[in-house]
């Protein structure tokens, strides 16, 4: 499997997680699928800087075994991940990436946004992809493995919105 098409994958993987998420609302658990071995990025979108500018935001992300695994600070420039995880903020989004998943990155992944006078928790859910759903049917076309995932996307997009 070649480097561009694990950054397709990955791509599509956060895409589909920002879809599901406009698709559950806020509250509910999104699953993103991945692989062993695979880099997937979770998302975590929230309402908290529409419109304003909170200089105080705080952000911890945590695996399924509630170990942190990365610590963001916006008004102290803080930022530490454990090593094989990074964060890329932008105001209403922090997305945690894992570089490789290991088998013990599957599970509930917690997001825990914190500013003055309010506290939210989102969740992601990293489930293992089987080998079947990663690539596009062989019959009857000639449809890439990326291009069958923006298919799917595009599908639940116009479902969900």
């Amino acid at each position: 499997m070649g480097r561009t098409h694990l950054g397709q994958t990955a791509t599509a993987t956060l895409f589909l997680g920002m879809i599901l998420s406009k698709c559950v609302g806020e509250g509910s658990a999104v699953t993103v699928l991945g692989q062993p071995g695979q880099q997937v990025t979770l998302p975590c979108s929230y309402n908290y800087e529409e419109n304003t500018h909170i200089p105080q935001l705080s952000v911890q992300w945590r695996g399924p075994n509630n170990q942190l695994l990365c610590h963001y600070i916006k008004h102290k420039a803080y930022q530490n991940c454990t090593s094989g995880y990074t964060i890329t903020y932008s105001p209403g989004s922090i997305t945690l990436t894992i570089q490789h998943v290991h088998m013990e990155d599957f599970g509930a992944h917690v997001c825990s946004v914190s500013k003055p006078h309010e506290f939210s928790d989102y969740s992601m859910n990293l489930v293992r992809m089987s080998e079947s759903v990663t690539s596009a049917p062989k019959s009857g076309g000639d449809l890439s493995g990326p291009t069958w995932t923006l298919i799917i996307l595009y599908t639940l997009l116009s479902v969900c919105m």
